[in-house]
């Protein structure tokens, strides 16, 4: 029951941080970018479960711990040099993040699936991630809004990925 509680709170703080990265780009609408991430982080997400079922299976709880932790380092290191204040996140030219934001979300469906979980759990694992997106993107907002002229608000996204970095290791 433990590792279904962290495994949960580790794709909801993923949702939580990809989802507070658009509300820090004016230029993307909100309905817009939120319905292309969901595709681009829920697919994979299921993917990596059923592939993950289907053929990761075997592979030791604490490999894909270290592997998603590296992943998120990865992540970090990425999204703080491709942080720009003027475009936030996502520039315009490129779709490396993109990608990434997806091998991430695969990723983090094999580890669902390396755990054991049934597929039934994907009904619940689905609008969990959705919700983090969402409460990510209004989390953002609020703290632009009430916390306007400090500077360091921009990286709670890199904070929150610090953050489920070292949730992958317990």
């Amino acid at each position: 029951m433990m590792n279904f509680l962290i495994v949960m709170t580790g794709i909801f703080l993923a949702g939580l941080s990809i989802g507070t990265m658009p509300a820090l780009n004016a230029r993307l609408s909100f309905p817009f970018i939120y319905i292309f991430l969901l595709t681009i982080t829920i697919l994979p997400l299921i993917i990596g479960i059923i592939i993950g079922a289907a053929f990761f299976y075997w592979l030791p709880i604490f490999f894909m711990k270290i592997s998603l932790f590296l992943f998120v380092l990865l992540v970090i290191v990425y999204f703080f040099k491709a942080y720009h204040p003027s475009f936030g996140y996502f520039p315009y030219q490129g779709h490396q993040h993109w990608i990434i934001i997806s091998l991430f979300y695969l990723l983090l469906g094999i580890e669902f699936a390396a755990y054991g979980f049934s597929a039934w759990f994907l009904l619940l694992v689905i609008p969990w991630a959705a919700g983090g997106m969402f409460a990510g993107f209004i989390l953002m907002n609020k703290l632009l809004i009430h916390f306007r002229f400090l500077k360091l608000i921009h990286f709670v996204p890199i904070f929150l990925f610090i953050v489920l970095a070292f949730l992958k290791l317990v």
